[in-house]
Formats: structure tokens, C-alpha cells, sequence
């Protein structure tokens, strides 16, 4: 099988091949290409555990200790300079929000106040979220840790759900489930005005 990229592992030069990606594929799911001018890292599809990880290095050492989690978490092969040279790494960076671009989820305003959110093929029913749902899913969060809290909120409202919930790693699931979520919570439209 062809090369798709040379690499250097233990000084020896290795080709990640097609054979190699259809083994991570296997393995992880999906499997991307981060081409950077001339250099190429292969990266998994991310899950919740590793936005978990990016966003707590994020809250404790700034972006740049995120694109440096989440890169690392990802990474499967390739040329180790997108991770290590600063020039590659900064353009690999802002290419990784490419990976938050999850389709929105659908809002239905169903009988008796209930709400129903739709994400592909998946449905859940949530009742309507109150100030002590909110008051008590962030004591349910004393650290701070990152969608702790969005999801105990959703552990609370939720009354039915398709089994795709169920998989709280599912990133294509949770992203759009907490910004309907967080939309649901924001209704009303309002503006500070000064007098």
C-alpha cells in the first residue's frame, strides 16, 4: 500500500499507510487528515472525556494549554512537529475548532410546558427547567469541572430519551443537547439600559 506520510519512529523512517488509517478507523471511529503546509498529523474523532480534558487544561492554564490537550489527546501518528514547533502548532490549533461544528439541535415546544430536542436521529422530552434545577445541578458541581453541570441539569429534566442519550461520551450528542439546553434557559430577550 502507498504512503501517506512519512514519519520518524524510534530514528527509523516509517509510512503511516492505508492499511495503518483502516486500523485506527477500526479502532477509534473516525479518522482525520491535519495537513499543515508540509507536514501531516492523523488525529481520532473526538469525546466528551477529551473536551472534558482540553476545557479543564483551558480553565487552569488558557487556550494554548487546551489546543495542547486536545492535540494530544487526539493524536494517533504523523509528523511530531504540528505538535512540537510552534509554527505548525498554532495553525493545527485553530483548525481544531472545526471539530465543535455540530449540527444544531431541533426544539419542539410539546404539550404541558414539555420540550422535546431532536439531534439526528435521537429525541428526548425535557420539562421546563426552573431556578432550582439550575441552583442544584451547579452544587452538583463544586470544582467547576467542565459539563459537569450541564449534565446533571440535564439528569434532572429530562423525562424521556432515545438511547443515544444514554452514551454521555457522545460528543455530536452533548454539544448540540447543552446549547439547546442553554437556549431553553433563555427565552426572553433582554438589555441593559443605561438611563
Amino acid at each position: 500500500m502507498g504512503g501517506f506520510f512519512l514519519t520518524i519512529k524510534n530514528n527509523k523512517t516509517m509510512s503511516v499507510t492505508q492499511e495503518q488509517i483502516n486500523e485506527w478507523k477500526e479502532k477509534h471511529g473516525g479518522v482525520y487528515a491535519l495537513p499543515v503546509e508540509d507536514k501531516t498529523g492523523y488525529l481520532r474523532e473526538p469525546n466528551m472525556n477529551d473536551y472534558k480534558r482540553a476545557f479543564s487544561a483551558m480553565q487552569k492554564n488558557g487556550d494554548i494549554a487546551f489546543g495542547e490537550e486536545l492535540l494530544s489527546a487526539l493524536w494517533l501518528g504523523g509528523d511530531e512537529a504540528i505538535k512540537t514547533q510552534d509554527e505548525y502548532f498554532l495553525t493545527a490549533k485553530k483548525v481544531l475548532i472545526d471539530f465543535f461544528n455540530y449540527p444544531d439541535a431541533i426544539i419542539n415546544n410539546i404539550a404541558k410546558g414539555k420540550t422535546e430536542i431532536l439531534i439526528g436521529d435521537e429525541r428526548c422530552v425535557i420539562r421546563v427547567i426552573t431556578r432550582e434545577d439550575l441552583k442544584l445541578s451547579e452544587k452538583r458541581n463544586p470544582t467547576g469541572k467542565p459539563f459537569v453541570t450541564q449534565e446533571a441539569l440535564f439528569n434532572m429534566v429530562c423525562e424521556d430519551k432515545t438511547e443515544g442519550f444514554e452514551d454521555v461520551k457522545r460528543a455530536e450528542i452533548r454539544f448540540p443537547l447543552y446549547q439547546a439546553i442553554e437556549s431553553l434557559q433563555n427565552k426572553k430577550i433582554g438589555q441593559l439600559k443605561k438611563l
